[in-house]
């Protein structure tokens, strides 16, 4: 063959080569970041495509979309070994924009108060006067109802949209209640609900509070649980307040995180006027509410855990309702999953996609992104540091629950222990982050740190005295069970049952 017609043939064919791998690499090219190849020792054959931003680009292992909404998605790893486990994270971090000019969001509030003979004196007072604050913070067109409860309840104020005339009405209403018996809060909640139904095309929040145990109706756990996931699957977030350090924290906590709510613990009655202004401002100035995060997962990727949070299962897809954002709001979600890993290459672990109802657009609001990573002869890439610090987090909030049972059982000593333990974890696991974070977030994985280390301590000092009941101790078998300690002064049991209360807080407000 001629030597012109060989490098015709030649040019011809290195024309199409080009024209073929174009058509086949995705927008933005498959490229590794210098950051990325740095940190993880990903290899140039291992590349992920580069991280998108959840429309243009191709799945990487963490992508940013949104406006009024913000999401941050993020893989545990880049990078997987072959035929290994195949175990790692998806964790989402949804952010509203403090910056965002506020909307004025359409409220439908129902406050729900204990109105228990427990409630006496100061507290039914700095209740009434809380109720009163958060009525003066709404604005007119807004919409209120009040319900009391003890063994039964009293619908004190029904749906009432709220004008020059009207409100002086709602606040006289308030100002007359009136001591009663027993504790239902069930009751109030589902009395509190039906109030809400009246009412739609708004944003709902019940507000309920209460200083006791309940005594009447639904008493049990799993059943509030329930309550508040009918609330949260109509629509209405519910705050719970406790009040003093004798409410069941359980109870009142597992009602918030079902329902997608905040949980206060109020150890001075005086501080309640403050915390239903805080409430009632928060709702008036929400930018987004409906919101709903719906993780796809890709063929042959399995759900293994989802930390913290209720969701749903809808074929391969794990939907997680997040309920409402006020700007600065920053709610996450962490999820466990395994990927295939008997073949190398690049991997398609979720797709991701975010659903809310836009206050400031007064739209439909929509955003999400792609996620994979590599699998490889090379072995897995280290976990990443925001993913890390949230997983601690969640092993954090565990052991101050766990904590609180055993300080709860007299086994003092096995508390702390708890706890102490559980500190030192954490100062391991910040070392190592610390060293993987990136530049534009180590700020975010030492704080979070630095946070859990202090959370720890705080509840290790807070049980350095005893409860004021202790339950028996066993004898026979009982293995690292702590010897009973003597019971502690009127002043001491309630710092340590303050500390408890505290734990379920800090618990709740880690898992979200």
């Amino acid at each position: 063959m001629k030597p012109t017609r060989v490098a015709a043939l030649a040019a011809l064919g290195m024309f199409l080569t080009s024209v073929s791998v174009y058509s086949l690499t995705p927008p933005g090219g498959v490229q590794i970041s210098a950051d990325t190849s740095a940190q993880s020792g990903v290899a140039l054959n291992d590349t992920l495509p580069k991280p998108d931003n959840g429309t243009a680009q191709g799945p990487g292992a963490t992508f940013n979309a949104g406006t009024t909404l913000h999401v941050e998605g993020r893989l545990g790893h880049e990078k997987l070994a072959k035929a290994g486990p195949g175990e790692t994270f998806v964790m989402l971090e949804v952010k509203a924009d403090p910056g965002k000019a506020t909307a004025r969001a359409p409220v439908n509030l129902a406050l729900v108060i204990d109105r228990s003979g427990s409630m006496k004196g100061n507290r039914l007072r700095n209740a009434i006067q809380g109720a009163l604050a958060a009525v003066e913070r709404l604005h007119d067109g807004d919409v209120v109802s009040v319900v009391t409860f003890d063994a039964r309840t009293s619908v004190l104020v029904p749906p009432t949209t709220i004008d020059s005339s009207s409100r002086s009405r709602v606040r006289s209403d308030i100002q007359g209640i009136t001591l009663g018996g027993d504790t239902c809060i069930s009751c109030g909640i589902e009395d509190g609900l039906a109030q809400l139904e009246r009412t739609v095309g708004r944003v709902n929040r019940m507000i309920v509070l209460s200083d006791g145990d309940a005594t009447a109706g639904i008493r049990d756990i799993p059943g509030f649980r329930s309550m508040a996931q009918r609330a949260r699957d109509r629509g209405a977030a519910i705050t719970t307040i406790g009040v003093d350090v004798d409410y069941n924290e359980r109870i009142m906590t597992a009602i918030a995180a079902d329902s997608n709510g905040r949980h206060y613990f109020v150890e001075n009655e005086s501080a309640l006027e403050r915390v239903f202004e805080s409430e009632a401002e928060s709702l008036t100035t929400t930018l987004a509410s409906a919101t709903e995060a719906e993780i796809e997962l890709a063929p042959g990727v399995e759900l293994v855990r989802v930390f913290d949070r209720t969701f749903r299962r809808v074929g391969n897809k794990v939907v997680v309702p997040l309920g409402s954002f006020t700007g600065g709001d920053v709610k996450t979600i962490l999820v466990k999953v395994k990927v295939p890993s008997d073949q190398e290459g690049i991997q398609s672990v979720a797709n991701v996609d975010l659903t809310y109802k836009d206050h400031i657009g007064n739209s439909d609001g929509r955003c999400g992104g792609k996620l994979a990573l590599a699998v490889s002869n090379g072995g897995a890439s280290d976990i990443d540091a925001l993913v890390e610090g949230r997983l601690n987090r969640s092993e954090t909030a565990s052991v101050l629950k766990e904590a609180n049972e055993l300080f709860q059982q007299g086994r003092v000593a096995d508390a702390k222990k708890k706890l102490e333990d559980r500190e030192r974890a954490v100062v391991a696991a910040s070392a190592a982050a610390n060293t993987r974070a990136p530049l534009t977030r180590k700020g975010d994985v030492d704080k979070d740190f630095s946070n859990q280390q202090s959370v720890l301590a705080d509840a290790n000092q807070a049980f350095a005295t005893p409860p004021a009941a202790q339950a028996p101790m066993a004898t026979a078998g009982a293995g690292s069970f702590a010897q009973a300690a003597p019971a502690a002064a009127p002043q001491e049991a309630r710092a340590a049952k303050a500390g408890v209360k505290k734990n379920a807080k800090v618990a709740l407000d880690m898992g979200f």
